[in-house]
């Protein structure tokens, strides 16, 4: 490369505010190439974040695509979250100079095959491997959505060959990196690019337990109705439970009223990371194990427990650093027991130190920088 380093990313969504998993592993990556050096030309898609003046102090240059959601792509072979970011201008852009692209997800890389691309450096961030994590959503939907996801995870699996045209992938876990091997000779691990961890954040703990992400999203809106049922329903040592995240259905919100749980709607940012900083526990649940799980890695870099069931940490680096529960009278159990000891603040400092190593943003970035 010449002196000036320049790169191509391309964004599945605006990477800002960094306010759910995907905005946060890209927008801490942006920022981190930045700190390296990189010239970086950024291309959104988007649709409904609005364009994000905030991100133009980390740039070059910034473009925003409508993402276009008609419904004849759901006809198309194409798997519907790749043919739904596809832009002509986005193309015409790329082909004026000879940089590396970064295409962020499975899900922008409608271009990766172009024969006119076929000399430029691309790698592939793998947020997860997309096909699993449809399925997954399939088994848990009904009617038209079950039929959606069913057809979208098998779309991706025939497309996922695609990455083959690729120099690079970048896989965010090891299991993750163990599927793309099968296929692809340069897999490289990148962890989740998160904010600076640090012990200087760190607040007293208050007697309650939190299950907090992104309610809109269906793999958390399950896991909080499993939580409801399965354990909260049974919760015979009255622990005081509380929800917080985006967009809660009305669905939830009843059934969290119901069950006496303190629900947080759409928290602000600040707000939301006090509820973090502050929980005494932490209550996962996923039934899904694909990437990495940013809010795991959010509720560890706090001075509270963090209970998880087995395949929340399946393939992390991390399972030692939570209590894993089997059963929801175990998970209950975990509960009371944890919210009588808070942790001392050696045991948090020494877990936040490993994870200062396995989330080193900056340090994982340079990986990028060996590569192009």
């Amino acid at each position: 490369m010449s002196e000036d380093k320049h790169i191509h990313i391309i964004s599945l969504d605006v990477p800002y505010p960094a306010d759910y998993g995907g905005a946060i592993d890209i927008f801490h990556r942006i920022a981190a190439l930045h700190q390296l050096g990189f010239k970086i030309h950024l291309h959104c898609f988007e649709y409904g974040r609005g364009e994000q003046p905030h991100l133009n102090q980390f740039v070059e240059e910034v473009h925003y695509y409508p993402r276009k959601k008609s419904m004849r792509y759901l006809l198309s072979k194409l798997p519907f979250i790749v043919v739904s970011r596809q832009s002509n201008e986005l193309f015409q852009r790329i082909l004026q100079d000879n940089y590396p692209i970064l295409f962020e997800g499975i899900h922008t890389t409608l271009l990766l095959s172009n024969p006119r691309l076929k000399e430029r450096i691309k790698l592939v961030r793998m947020h997860n491997i997309e096909h699993d994590y449809y399925a997954a959503l399939a088994e848990k939907s009904k009617g038209w959505k079950r039929l959606f996801y069913k057809r979208e995870a098998e779309k991706l699996t025939h497309y996922e060959t695609v990455l083959t045209n690729a120099e690079h992938l970048l896989a965010i876990q090891a299991n993750d990196k163990k599927h793309f091997e099968t296929f692809h000779g340069s897999v490289h691990l990148l962890p989740a690019c998160l904010p600076e961890i640090s012990v200087n954040t760190l607040l007293p703990t208050k007697a309650y337990c939190l299950f907090h992400g992104n309610l809109s999203v269906e793999e958390n809106s399950a896991a909080a109705f499993w939580l409801l049922k399965n354990v909260i329903a049974e919760n015979e040592f009255e622990i005081p439970f509380v929800f917080a995240g985006k967009n809660p259905s009305d669905q939830l919100k009843d059934s969290c009223k119901e069950k006496g749980v303190q629900l947080f709607e759409n928290p602000s940012e600040d707000q939301m990371n006090q509820l973090i900083q502050e929980a005494r526990v932490h209550l996962l649940y996923t039934d899904q194990a694909t990437g990495i799980k940013l809010k795991l890695v959010n509720s560890l870099n706090s001075s509270g427990h963090v209970l998880v069931n087995p395949l929340m940490v399946e393939g992390t680096d991390v399972a030692d650093l939570c209590t894993v529960y089997d059963s929801p009278t175990d998970c209950l159990c975990s509960i009371q027991e944890a919210m009588k000891h808070p942790l001392d603040r050696g045991h948090v400092e020494n877990r936040l130190s490993r994870l200062s190593v396995l989330f080193n943003t900056l340090e994982n970035c340079k990986l990028i920088d060996r590569l192009v």
